[in-house]
């Protein structure tokens, strides 16, 4: 079963009499249990029919008597063991339970939790015939950004897909850190529906010590010495050059966009829904915008496919290909510097 498919059976309480949740991705795991425990159980109940147990401290013919036990006022008990792989360490503790997998309580949900189940060896082979098992594996970097974006949905917010991919490249891959920063995200937006990039940089890059958008300010404003600084300490702290590459390409797009929209007299308001940014900036972007002739961001769209290019298909130093960029874009057209081939 996959974990989307577990979540979906537990929400419509089809709920099966043992688990096992495994993996390398222990948010997932968590939210899990959780999940299981919240459905199954009625609120009051919870002290009467929830067992909780380690299973590196814990006796195996005590999981299986709490297991086999009746619920009490409810149509359900929940039997959680943490570090199964703990409990059935020796022979003696593998066979109870062994015993008890084959013929569970229908009555029990038994969610036993393992990070490193051995699927060769008793108990582990039995319960691939006779339990539910649910893999609770890290997501591959192509859909990290999604979930970041069903997440923030199911919470009652939306984001757009720069900001989940921005949120990707300063957090990373952990479930668990990236909840932490929407958490933190929707405190900063309060009663507001809709997170956005800047939200993003603000909230968690400045937690990170640095931000695109402090870059893209830089190079705006054709700060070079500011720019090769902020971009040294973003490497630095391991910011993806993918990334840098991807958002500076939406800036000049972004100011590219500008030309017609202030050549055509739109009030500012309609000019940041256009260009999507908070109609607080437009000042700033009219000015960066100011900076850069028509040919100068056309040719800045070349360097940056040329340094994506070069990042992609050779075995070039990052640090250098992203300091010649930096340098590329703030320079006038005649003055771009070639990147390394």
């Amino acid at each position: 079963m996959t974990y989307a498919e577990f979540q979906q059976a537990v929400r419509a309480k089809r709920f099966a009499p043992v688990y096992l949740l495994y993996g390398d991705e222990d948010f997932l795991i968590d939210e899990g249990v959780q999940a299981i425990t919240e459905h199954a159980l009625d609120p009051g109940m919870k002290s009467f029919n929830l067992d909780v147990m380690d299973g590196g401290k814990v006796d195996a013919k005590d999981v299986v008597a709490h297991a086999a036990s009746f619920p009490m006022m409810g149509p359900r008990r929940v039997v959680i063991v943490r570090e199964f792989e703990k409990l059935v360490s020796a022979e003696s503790a593998r066979e109870i339970v062994t015993a008890y997998i084959n013929r569970p309580l229908e009555s029990t949900c038994l969610v036993l939790v393992s990070l490193e189940p051995d699927f060769r060896r008793k108990p582990f082979t039995d319960l691939k015939k006779k339990a539910t098992l649910v893999e609770c594996k890290p997501l591959y970097d192509q859909y990290v950004p999604g979930w970041v974006a069903d997440r923030i949905q199911r919470l009652g917010k939306e984001a757009n897909a720069d900001a989940c991919r921005l949120m990707h490249a300063y957090v990373g891959n952990s479930l668990r850190s990236l909840q932490n920063e929407i958490d933190k995200l929707f405190i900063f937006v309060g009663e507001r529906k809709q997170i956005t990039s800047e939200d993003v940089a603000t909230v968690v890059g400045a937690s990170k010590g640095y931000t695109i958008f402090e870059l893209q300010s830089a190079v705006g404003r054709k700060d070079a010495k500011e720019a090769v600084k902020i971009l040294e300490r973003m490497l630095t702290l391991g910011q993806s050059p993918q990334m840098m590459i991807v958002m500076l390409t939406r800036f000049f797009n972004q100011l590219w966009k500008l030309s017609d929209l202030e050549r055509r007299r739109i009030p500012d308001s309609e000019i940041a829904r256009e260009i999507g940014i908070p109609p607080y900036f437009v000042k700033q972007y009219l000015e960066f915008r100011s900076n850069f002739t028509t040919a100068h961001i056309e040719q800045n769209f070349k360097a940056l496919l040329e340094a994506d290019t070069v990042l992609k298909t050779t075995m070039r130093d990052a640090h250098l290909v992203l300091d010649i960029l930096i340098i590329s874009l703030i320079n006038q057209p005649t003055e771009a510097v070639p990147l390394p081939l």
